[in-house]
């Protein structure tokens, strides 16, 4: 009987200078701290100035200090983040970014806010924007409210061309498996080509009439056949995945309620 070798993965454990590393920052970022503080209690109703600055700053530390770390760098700094938030009632998962991290670390402000300031940090790294052109920059977009906007719209976008080809690869692999057993099969003369396409009619009692046949479709219009039922896949996806989150909020909502009635009525 072969014998089975289970390998089980060290925990990380951040050295002197990985310490070091995350120390250092961090008292940049307590910097930051002190500088939004002395801007709420000063110019917050003035001007846009200093929290632009604010913004600039972060994203100066993230590109000139944490970019460029090494791997080991980045955990001991995400942990010793992670446990400051934590420890200021800030809720932290796997998932949250760094740069989410700096902002709610920074600015000590509520969840949509710090994503409002997030988006626009995020979107001058996409447009290559320097920590000491960030003032200018958003100042020439129409300030955070407009940068945050686009930088949403933009990541919808991206979700939407995601979906598409996640619906795209569900069609090939539909396509590949149905080559191997048919959604049916019938006699038909004089059709020639890898692929051909049939124009059929839905009749009344459930049956197709063939009523066109195009042989020998090219690979640009086979394509454009897939795109348009991979559009209509993702449709379906979005809809069986809206109805899921439906039921869902529909069963969390009834435990809740089921919850509270002992309370009630022990009231």
């Amino acid at each position: 009987m072969a014998q089975v070798i289970v390998t089980t993965k060290a925990a990380f454990e951040p050295s002197a200078e990985n310490l070091a590393f995350a120390g250092g920052l961090v008292t940049q970022l307590d910097s930051l701290v002190t500088k939004r503080k002395q801007w709420e209690a000063t110019d917050y109703k003035k001007a846009n100035e200093g929290l632009y600055s604010l913004l600039a700053s972060c994203l100066d530390v993230f590109n000139s200090k944490f970019v460029i770390a090494s791997d080991e760098d980045k955990k001991t700094l995400r942990s010793e983040l992670k446990a400051r938030l934590t420890a200021d009632g800030v809720r932290v998962q796997r998932n949250t970014t760094t740069l989410t991290m700096f902002v709610r670390f920074v600015f000590g402000s509520d969840r949509k806010r710090a994503h409002g300031y997030t988006y626009v940090l995020k979107a001058a790294i996409s447009h290559d924007v320097a920590a000491v052109n960030l003032p200018g920059w958003i100042a020439e977009q129409g300030g955070i409210e407009e940068v945050k906007r686009r930088m949403i719209v933009s990541e919808e976008a991206l979700q939407r061309q995601a979906d598409l080809a996640a619906a795209q690869a569900q069609v090939k692999a539909g396509i590949e498996q149905a080559a191997v057993n048919p959604l049916a099969k019938l006699p038909m003369s004089g059709v020639s080509g890898e692929y051909a396409l049939l124009l059929a009619k839905p009749e009344p009692d459930g049956m197709l009439s063939i009523v066109g046949v195009l042989s020998d479709i090219n690979a640009a219009f086979y394509n454009a056949c897939l795109i348009r039922m991979a559009r209509n896949k993702a449709a379906d996806n979005a809809e069986n995945k809206a109805l899921s989150k439906e039921g869902s909020d529909l069963i969390a909502g009834s435990i809740s309620a089921a919850n509270q009635e002992p309370v009630r009525l022990a009231a």
